[in-house]
């Protein structure tokens, strides 16, 4: 395979590398198969789609391609951005690990400024949190079968000052974890999502 060469620079934590880790994590994969080194991210809501293509080609200077995966379950065709680059992919394994069940948050991204924080939190939730009504007011939940990896993200909230609860059970088979945050004004105003629809959701629960 050949190797594709980043432009210079890309090896630094930028927002846009904040956010291609975090997306990642959420609705992506970083995989090596059989010296095939691909970064792939799958998602139907198309905002987060083409900034995760922008933020690929703007971090690292190659251009990924499209197309469409189906659905396990349904069969719908899912569109995903998909980059072919071992540089890519062993600069973004130096900031986290990426399967499902366990993937890890590196230091490169834990002891990193508050701004970067923010952008790798707000992206995680674009991907796995939902805000879902509570009687007249609501919460928000982030979703994971990664118990340790919400622990980390639940350290990063902390250090906005939001708090949060750990709760177990959800899912089919009732083994997704999920944090649960009840001081939806102050996500907001420290992190807030950047997916329009969800923050238009939130909104309209905070202006009730």
């Amino acid at each position: 395979m050949k190797i594709k060469e980043p432009k210079k620079g890309y090896e630094k934590i930028t927002k846009s590398k904040a956010r291609l880790v975090a997306h990642l994590i959420g609705d992506g994969c970083v995989y090596n198969h059989k010296g095939d080194y691909n970064i792939k991210y799958e998602v139907v809501d198309k905002e987060l789609l083409d900034l995760f293509f922008k933020d690929l080609l703007e971090v690292y200077g190659l251009i990924p391609f499209r197309g469409f995966t189906p659905s396990g379950k349904t069969q719908k065709l899912i569109p995903y951005v998909r980059l072919r680059s071992r540089r890519a992919y062993d600069d973004l394994m130096r900031f986290a690990t990426y399967f499902s069940s366990d993937w890890k948050i590196k230091n490169t991204i834990m002891n990193s400024p508050l701004y970067i924080k923010r952008e790798f939190l707000r992206a995680i939730f674009d991907d796995e949190g939902s805000v879902i009504p509570e009687g007249k007011k609501a919460i928000i939940r982030l979703y994971s079968i990664n118990y340790k990896g919400l622990k980390q993200v639940e350290k990063l909230l902390n250090e906005f000052e939001i708090m949060c609860i750990m709760r177990k059970g959800f899912g089919e088979k009732r083994n997704v974890f999920a944090l649960t945050l009840k001081d939806i004004c102050k996500f907001r105003k420290h992190i807030g999502f950047k997916l329009l629809r969800k923050n238009r959701r939130l909104d309209s629960f905070l202006n009730k």
